[in-house]
């Protein structure tokens, strides 16, 4: 049998993707099986968030009354206190497999995803909780301002709606940073929100782009009708990887500008083709 020669890399940097633009479809074309797989462990995580959006869609449709709405809103508001820190543990796991992806280490990610999870699902829950909390106070607060407010003055219910939502959408973006800083550096928490904070803010159009797209898309097939609803939890269990990876890519895209380039240069640019890399 002849013998065959075995590549030293399998990989080269040259074959890299030049911007996490192109990274994104490459991945998408070589490793879309994985981020199948990933979404697919991650909706175990995201399952006490299905049941409370179903649950939701089919107490809502019985309520005879303003206050039977009330109470449901108040009880899918409060199961996001449950829901958030269970799915933000996962997404530690999550985030940890698409840096070894997007940094090109060669690892298998089913595999790093317990990794992940074993080292920082601590920090990932109390992510989590941050948002259920946020998520809360932007469902209970969107009914207390849509119904019972209106009729004393429409101006502070028009101010009070935007404001919930527009803090369930900054903490949420917070949330996506804070993650990608907990399996990328070393750091205690209130600096890990303090510079995902800044990060978001000085990123605010690019961030509220991709909060749109994930999980904006979601949010909205859930809000329109039961079948869309429907749709929308299928994509939520098996490509919620898309939207994930579409984040994680602006996350590290951000900290390569903001952090990498000056006080990380090992992982400057790391998986694409302009990374200050030697082969060997």
């Amino acid at each position: 049998m002849r013998e065959e020669k075995i590549k030293s890399k399998d990989y080269s940097t040259s074959e890299r993707p030049e911007t996490r633009t192109k990274q994104f479809f490459d991945i998408m074309r070589h490793r879309f099986v994985e981020l199948l797989k990933l979404s697919l462990l991650q909706a175990v995580f995201n399952m006490p968030l299905i049941v409370s959006i179903v649950l939701f869609h089919i107490l809502s449709k019985t309520a005879t009354s303003i206050n039977a709405l009330m109470t449901i809103f108040i009880i899918q508001g409060l199961s996001f206190l449950i829901s958030m820190p269970f799915a933000f543990t996962g997404l530690t796991g999550f985030f940890y497999c698409l840096k070894k992806i997007i940094h090109a280490e060669g690892e298998y990610a089913s595999s790093s995803y317990f990794i992940g999870l074993r080292d920082e699902w601590k920090k990932g829950a109390v992510v989590g909780m941050i948002v259920g909390a946020s998520l809360a106070l932007a469902v209970i607060g969107f009914f207390f301002f849509y119904f019972y407010v209106p009729s004393y003055n429409t101006t502070i219910a028009g101010l009070g709606i935007a404001i919930v939502i527009i803090q369930a959408v900054m903490v949420l973006m917070v949330a996506y940073y804070s993650i990608g800083q907990i399996v990328m550096y070393t750091n205690k928490m209130r600096f890990v929100l303090k510079n995902s904070f800044i990060m978001t803010l000085m990123r605010f159009p690019q961030n509220l782009l991709f909060i749109i797209i994930h999980p904006g898309i979601l949010v909205s097939l859930f809000a329109i009708m039961d079948i869309t609803a429907f749709v929308g939890v299928v994509l939520l269990i098996a490509l919620s990887g898309i939207g994930l990876l579409i984040w994680n890519l602006n996350v590290i895209s951000a900290f390569d500008k903001y952090i990498n380039k000056e006080s990380y240069k090992e992982i400057y640019l790391k998986g694409l083709s302009t990374y200050n890399q030697t082969e060997e």
